[in-house]
């Protein structure tokens, strides 16, 4: 892929006759929905757009984009660096009614003008394509936060009665 920029629209009358194919890369400055999810504004995305005409003339784009972005470790909040990825097969509709007569293994893609927002269509796929849990691998956060895991819990929980304090209070009580 190359390390142009990608355009802010494309206009469907044009790309998709000339069968043309957009890669680059696109700033997270520009995916607002997208970078609320993450833990920072660092990260890269890039992707690779082809737009061409299917067997039954429905306008289709197919793609791949990457991204290296940071999320928040589900356990102890600290930002983790991730690796996205994601084939994209999109039918470009015009309305609802178009999209209900798509084929089954084709997304539709809602596009009433012939301004295709690029950013829009790539944020969308991110967000799909974002894991709903993520977090640091196995013992690196324990080891962050002196959590106990497996059997060295249990023997911890045996040893530590938080209700041995109140024992020690109704022994003290019944003694005098």
């Amino acid at each position: 892929m190359s390390d142009s920029s990608i355009p802010a629209y494309a206009d469907t009358r044009k790309i998709f006759q000339q069968e043309d194919i957009i890669s680059g890369n696109l700033g997270l400055d520009r995916l607002p929905r997208f970078r609320k999810t993450l833990a920072n504004d660092e990260g890269s995305v890039s992707l690779e757009l082809k737009f061409t005409f299917g067997e039954a003339k429905e306008r289709l784009i197919a793609g791949s984009l990457q991204a290296q972005v940071n999320v928040f470790c589900q356990r102890c909040l600290k930002p983790l660096a991730i690796a996205l990825a994601d084939d994209i097969k999109l039918a470009l509709v015009r309305d609802e009614d178009a999209a209900q007569r798509l084929d089954a293994e084709l997304d539709p893609w809602v596009c009433e003008d012939h301004k295709l927002d690029l950013a829009e269509l790539v944020e969308e796929q991110l967000i799909l394509c974002t894991p709903i849990v993520s977090y640091h691998e196995s013992g690196e956060c324990m080891n962050q936060r002196d959590y106990v895991a497996g059997e060295d819990a249990a023997e911890s929980v045996a040893t530590e009665n938080p209700f041995a304090v109140l024992k020690s209070l109704k022994n003290s009580d019944t003694s005098d």
